[in-house]
C-alpha cells in the first residue's frame, strides 16, 4: 500500500512539473514598429525646418534637395518654426516608404 502512495505522489509530482515547464516555455512576441524612409524634396522657394512628432528629431529642408526621414506608421511632420511645433505637413504611412514627396503637393 505505501508503494501505491509513493508511485501515486510521485506521478502527480511529475505531471506538475511538467505543467510548470510548459508555462515557462510560451512563447513571448515582441511587436517592434517597423520605421520606413520618407524621401521629401523641399522645390518651394525657401529652406524649411520640420519636426517628426512622434520621434522628436528636427531636420531642414535645404531648397532644391530631397531629404530622408526614417519614420513610423503614424508620425506626424511639422513645420518647426521659431522653436516650435507648427503646421501638419503630413502623417506617414508605409506606402510613403522611399518614394519622393514634393514639399509643395503635401503641405495642408
Amino acid at each position: 500500500m505505501k508503494k501505491i502512495i509513493l508511485y501515486l505522489f510521485l506521478a502527480f509530482g511529475l505531471m506538475s512539473m511538467n505543467t510548470i515547464s510548459s508555462i515557462k516555455n510560451t512563447a513571448k512576441s515582441i511587436v517592434v514598429a517597423e520605421k520606413f524612409d520618407i524621401k521629401i524634396k523641399n522645390d518651394l522657394a525657401d529652406e524649411v525646418s520640420v519636426i517628426n512628432a512622434g520621434s522628436g528629431g528636427s531636420y531642414r529642408l535645404t531648397k532644391n534637395a530631397t531629404t530622408t526621414i526614417k519614420m513610423e506608421e503614424g508620425d506626424k511632420l511639422h513645420y518647426y518654426e521659431k522653436g516650435k511645433k507648427g503646421a501638419l505637413i503630413l502623417t506617414a504611412t508605409a506606402t510613403m516608404h522611399g518614394k519622393v514627396q514634393l514639399l509643395s503637393k503635401i503641405q495642408k
